[in-house]
């Protein structure tokens, strides 16, 4: 009988502890016997680590790894560590029950923004019973990016009435929702979007995306929602629109520097609401048998290529 696979964990605010279980259990459903510890430093001779921002040592202490499991859909931290060999494979989470808890949130701030809801509770609510029902068209929703998450948002704003618009760098089709595809097509995408959702991965491409001209070509008075990467928008354009007047809000769960340091100015802003990356927390069981199952394919011989959220360098996600 062959040994247990071993599998280390790092996952550096997730507390490593609190998987193991559920990683164990989804990986004996799966077929694979497998050890799990919790990475402490020293070497456990692993095939296997799953990670959420680790120790860079770990791949030094660890040079037998096959594959590395992020614990989340964003890459970009992992990509940039020092020491990360560039001949092992990363696999990323693709949505793993991130998704509704994203679309949730995004569809409550538009609820916010659109049925005026914000002028209710707290120490300045209004005080009237007869305040203003906003009663006309609802407007137009855009989702910015169309992946796994990001289509998932558009369908959910989609369900509750919204016109809805998406951009993706390469076509997609979804019902009842119109798509943009390519650089060609993002100005008309934006033009035409009074609420525009971010649910871009961070690449090369996508970084400082949203600058002033961009943003600039979003409709007089319209909103941003932020819950892709915080570097795919730039700080300083986003904050001069807002305060121009050409921007009424904007909602923001990512930032360019996490945790958010306490001198940024979006802290105190009137017109930003700052939540502390909390849109797509990543539920442990779903994402432990979406791990588990990724394990069992590659003991079974598959491919890494060939695994859903394997990591292409180039493109950076």
């Amino acid at each position: 009988m062959s040994p247990p696979v071993r599998i280390a964990v790092a996952l550096s605010s997730m507390k490593s502890e609190q998987w193991t279980e559920p990683l164990r259990e989804a990986c004996a459903a799966a077929g694979v016997a497998a050890q799990f510890e919790v990475w402490d430093g020293r070497r456990i001779d692993a095939r296997y680590a799953v990670v959420w921002l680790p120790p860079a040592k770990l791949f030094t202490f660890e040079p037998g790894l096959r594959a590395v499991f992020n614990a989340g859909a964003g890459v970009e931290r992992l990509l940039a560590m020092p020491g990360l060999p560039q001949d092992v494979p990363i696999v990323r989470l693709v949505d793993a029950g991130m998704a509704p808890k994203m679309a949730e949130y995004v569809c409550f701030y538009i609820a916010r923004i659109t049925r005026g809801l914000d002028r209710f509770g707290g120490p300045n609510a209004l005080l009237d019973w007869n305040a203003e029902r906003p009663r006309g068209r609802p407007p137009t929703v855009g989702v910015l990016g169309l992946g796994a998450i990001g289509a998932h948002i558009a369908q959910a704003v989609r369900r509750f009435g919204y016109p809805v618009r998406g951009w993706s760098r390469t076509a997609r089709q979804l019902e009842g929702i119109e798509c943009f595809a390519g650089a060609e097509r993002l100005a008309d995408f934006l033009a035409g979007a009074q609420i525009l959702v971010d649910a871009l991965p961070l690449t090369g491409e996508t970084r400082d995306l949203l600058d002033r001209e961009r943003l600039s070509r979003l409709p007089a008075g319209s909103h941003l929602i932020n819950v892709g990467r915080g570097a795919t928008v730039v700080d300083t354009d986003l904050l001069a629109l807002l305060d121009a007047g050409h921007l009424a809000s904007a909602v923001l769960d990512v930032f360019r520097v996490e945790p958010l340091p306490a001198d940024s100015p979006y802290w105190h802003h009137p017109k930003v609401t700052v939540t502390p990356h909390l849109s797509g927390p990543t539920p442990r069981e779903p994402a432990a048998r979406q791990i588990a199952e990724a394990i069992a394919r590659l003991e079974s011989g598959t491919l890494v290529t060939a695994l859903p959220g394997y990591v292409d360098r180039g493109r950076g996600y």
